[in-house]
C-alpha cells in the first residue's frame, strides 16, 4: 500500500512518476507487476493505453534502442530488429480498478442492501414489521403520551407508504418541532439556554443533548460535562480546580423588598434591655427553612417585626384636611346658617341665655344679654353692634396652624401662604359643610385621573366631615362625640384636624395613600408639581419620627420600574441567576440552623453568609434604584463551596448547580391532533 501510494501521487509520489490519476476508475496493471506504471495509463473504459516500449531509431545501416529511462533505459540483450522493430514489446497489461472504484461499489450494494431489507419489512406490515423496526422503550412520561397513536405520534413517516420511508432516509433529522409541541420554554427553543448571548448564537436541536428509546427508566434529561464542556470556551474540569470565581457581589444581586438591617438590629436593637426577650434566638426565628429551596423567605411581618412596629404603624397618622389660620373671616355664614346645626358651644351659650331670661322673668326685672346694646328697656344703641368708637370687633383665628401638605395638593394652593390658601380654604369649608366628603372624593379623582376616593376615604363619614366643617366655619374647634381608640378616620385632640390612624400592618387605606403619593399628577403646572413633591415628600419621606405616615417606607422599598414609581409591597424572589440551582434546605440538614445561635460567628448559617459591619445597606433604600444596593452580608466565595465540594466529599458536576434550559414547562391544555386524535 505504502508502494502504492508513492507511484499514484501520496506524500512524495509524485516526484516518481509523472503517471498522476488518483480519481480513475482504472489504474495500471503494469505499476503492481514490473513497479513501473505505463506513462499514458489505462483508458477510461479501462483498455490498456500503450504496447510498446519505444520506438528504434535508425544511425546508418544500424537500428538503436531509444527507450526512455522512465522505463528501464535502452535494452541491454536483443536489441531492435534489422528492421526497426522493437525486440522487447510488452503485450498490453489488464489494467485494475483503483481503490476508490472499488470502494464506490460496496457503498451502492451496501446502499442497495439496505434499500432491499427496509422494502422487505415495508411489505410485510403490521406488528411483525413494527417488532423489526423497534427502536426500543420510550421513558414512561413519553411513553403515555404515545400510547394512543404509538410512534406516529412523534414519527410523521411511521404510517406511510414506502416511498415517503425511502424519502424520509435523506431529511435531516430533527425532532424539535415535535418537541415543542409539549414542552415550552422562556425563550426560544433553538437557541443554546433559549437565550441569544453575545458570545455564541448557534441553533440548537434537541436532540442534540436528549435521546429517547434508551428505555422505561431512563434519565434523558441528564448532561454530561462533556456536553457542557462541548459549546463553552472556558472548559473545566473539576468545581474545585478551575471553576472560575463567583462574582464580586454573589449571591446578592438586588436590593431585597423589604428593608431590614441585620447588623443594626443584631449588634444595637436586640441588645436594649427592653428588647432581649424578643430577640431571634437563631435565623430559622425569622426564616421559613422548611420551605426553603434557592430563596429562604422570610417568616412575615407578624412572626418578625409585629412585637416591635405595631406602634410605629398605628402612631403615623395621615392628616386629611386642617384648619388653617385665617387672617380675616371669609366665611358664608349665611349658608352656614342654613346647613349646619347649632355647634355644642352655641347650643350651651343659647341655654345659659335662656336661663338667664327666665330668672329676670321670675324676679320682675328686665333682661339684658351679654353682647349686646339693647338697655333695660329693651331698645337698641343708636350706635348699633359698634362701640363707642364704631370699630367693628378685630376677628381672631382659632387656629395658628398651617395649612395640610394633603389640603394644600388638593386644593392646589402652597401650605404656608396664607394670602393664597385663605379664601380657596374658607370656601372649601363651606362646600364640605354643604356637601360633606363629596369635595374631596372629586378633588382626588381630579387629581389623580381616576375614581380612586373609594379606596382613599373607604370608612370616612359624610357626617363627620360635615360637622367639622361646621365649626371650622364658625372658628371653632371641633369637639368629637366620642374617643378615637381603634383607627380609621377621626379628628385630632385639638379638633383643628381631620385624620386617618392606621389599624394596623396591612392596612387597605394607608396602602392607597402612599400608592396616591407616588402616583400623584405634577401635571406640567411646576406649581401643581411642587406641591405634588411636598405631599409626597411628606407622605414617605418625612424624617421626623412618628410622622411618616404609616411607617410603610420605612421597610418597603420605592422601586424605578421602567420610570414609574411603585412600592414593594410583598416579598418579592429575585429573578437573577435564572441558570442557576441552589437548595438551602439540603444544606440545612449539614448545618441544622434551627440549634445554631444567629449570634454565633462560627457556625449554622453565618458559616456562609457573614455580616458586613462597615456596609452603607440603608442608603439604597433612599433611592429607587434597586441594583444601587450593598449588602448586609458579605459575598459567597468559590472557596466557601469547594471546602466541601471536591472529589472526595459532596458531588461537583455542572448539572448540580447549573440548568441549561430557561423555565421549562409543559403545556398539555390544546389539543394536539397527532398525540390525541
Amino acid at each position: 500500500m505504502i508502494e502504492e501510494d508513492k507511484l499514484f501521487g501520496a506524500t512524495e509520489g509524485h516526484k516518481l512518476s509523472r503517471y498522476q490519476r488518483p480519481f480513475n476508475k482504472f489504474r495500471c496493471g503494469r505499476a503492481w507487476e514490473w513497479n513501473k506504471p505505463c506513462e499514458l495509463g489505462p483508458y477510461v473504459s479501462g483498455r490498456c493505453g500503450g504496447t510498446k516500449e519505444c520506438t528504434p531509431a535508425k544511425l546508418g545501416d544500424r537500428w538503436e534502442c531509444r527507450r526512455s529511462a522512465l522505463y528501464g533505459g535502452p535494452c541491454k540483450e536483443g536489441g531492435p530488429g534489422s528492421d526497426g522493430t522493437c525486440a522487447h514489446t510488452h503485450p498490453p497489461c489488464w489494467p485494475t480498478r483503483s481503490l476508490r472504484s472499488l470502494r464506490s461499489i460496496l457503498t451502492v450494494f451496501a446502499f442497495s442492501l439496505v434499500v432491499a431489507i427496509i422494502a422487505l419489512t415495508l411489505t410485510i406490515g403490521g406488528e411483525a414489521r413494527n417488532s423489526i423496526i423497534d427502536a426500543g422503550d420510550l421513558t414512561n412520561k413519553h411513553s403515555n403520551l404515545a400510547s394512543v397513536r404509538g410512534c406516529v405520534s412523534c414519527h410523521k413517516a411511521h404510517d406511510q407508504d414506502a416511498g415517503d420511508w425511502f424519502l424520509a432516509a435523506f431529511r435531516e433529522k430533527d425532532m424539535t418541532e415535535q418537541c415543542l409541541d409539549c414542552h415550552l420554554f422562556g425563550g426560544d427553543a433553538r437557541l443554546g439556554h433559549n437565550a441569544k448571548f453575545a458570545a455564541d448564537s448557534r441553533a440548537t436541536e434537541c436532540i442534540m443533548c436528549h435521546t429517547e428509546h434508551t428505555g422505561e427508566d431512563a434519565n434523558i434529561k441528564l448532561m454530561s460535562d462533556s456536553q457542557c464542556n462541548a459549546c463553552h470556551e472556558v472548559k473545566i474540569s473539576a468545581f474545585d480546580r478551575n471553576h472560575p470565581e463567583f462574582g464580586p457581589t454573589y449571591p446578592h444581586d438586588g436590593r431585597t423588598a423589604v428593608r431590614f438591617d441585620h447588623f443594626s438590629h443584631l449588634s444595637k436593637h436586640f441588645l436594649i434591655p427592653r428588647n432581649i426577650d424578643l430577640a431571634p434566638q437563631e435565623c430559622a426565628t425569622c426564616h421559613q427553612t422548611k420551605s426553603a429551596e434557592k430563596a429562604v423567605k422570610p417568616a412575615g411581618y407578624d412572626a418578625m417585626c409585629a412585637d416591635c412596629h405595631t406602634g410605629d404603624i398605628t402612631g403615623a397618622e395621615l392628616v386629611l384636611l386642617s384648619l388653617p389660620e385665617f387672617e380675616q373671616d371669609q366665611i358664608d355664614h349665611e349658608t352656614i346658617a342654613e346647613v349646619c346645626e347649632p355647634t355644642l358651644e352655641e347650643w350651651e351659650s343659647t341655654q345659659e341665655i335662656l336661663v338667664e331670661m327666665a330668672d329676670a322673668v321670675e324676679s320682675g326685672g328686665s333682661f339684658k344679654s351679654e353682647g349686646t346694646d339693647e338697655d333695660e328697656y329693651g331698645d337698641e344703641d343708636e350706635y348699633g353692634d359698634e362701640d363707642e368708637y364704631g370699630d367693628e370687633d378685630e376677628y381672631l383665628s382659632v387656629s395658628e396652624n398651617k395649612l395640610s401638605r394633603v389640603n394644600a395638593y388638593l386644593l392646589g394652593v402652597p401650605y404656608d401662604n396664607m394670602d393664597e390658601y385663605s379664601k380657596s380654604m374658607q370656601d372649601f369649608v363651606v362646600r364640605l359643610a354643604d356637601e360633606g366628603s363629596a369635595p374631596v372624593a372629586e378633588m382626588i379623582d381630579e387629581r389623580a385621573g381616576a375614581p380612586l376616593s373609594g379606596m382613599l376615604l373607604s370608612g370616612l363619614s359624610p357626617e363627620l366631615v360635615t360637622r367639622i366643617a361646621c365649626a371650622w366655619a364658625n372658628n371653632y374647634e371641633f369637639v368629637p362625640r366620642i374617643e378615637h381608640e381603634l383607627g380609621g378616620w377621626h379628628a385630632d385632640e385639638d379638633g383643628l384636624s381631620l385624620r386617618y390612624a392606621p389599624a394596623g400592618h396591612g392596612d387597605g387605606v394607608a396602602k392607597s395613600w402612599i400608592n396616591f403619593a407616588l402616583f400623584s399628577m405634577t401635571e406640567e403646572d411646576d406649581d401643581y408639581a411642587n406641591y405634588a413633591e411636598s405631599m409626597r415628600q411628606t407622605l414617605l419621606f418625612n424624617p421626623i419620627p412618628g410622622k411618616r405616615f404609616g411607617a410603610c417606607t420605612k421597610c418597603h422599598a420605592i422601586l424605578d420600574d421602567g420610570g414609574e414609581l411603585i412600592i414593594e409591597w410583598r416579598y418579592r424572589r429575585s429573578e437573577a441567576r435564572r441558570y442557576t440551582n441552589y437548595s438551602h434546605n439540603v444544606h440545612f440538614t449539614i448545618f441544622n440552623p434551627e440549634g445554631v445561635s444567629v449570634m454565633d460567628p462560627d457556625r449554622g448559617c453565618r458559616t456562609c453568609h457573614k455580616i458586613n459591619d462597615e456596609a452603607t445597606y440603608g442608603e439604597a433604600f433612599e433611592q429607587s434604584d434597586s441594583h444601587n444596593f450593598q449588602s448586609n452580608f458579605f459575598p459567597v466565595s468559590l472557596d466557601t463551596c469547594a471546602r466541601c465540594h471536591d472529589d472526595e466529599q459532596a458531588p461537583q458536576n455542572c448539572q448540580l448547580c447549573h440548568v441549561y434550559h430557561l423555565e421549562p414547562s409543559v403545556d398539555l391544555r390544546i389539543d394536539r391532533h397527532h398525540l390525541f386524535p
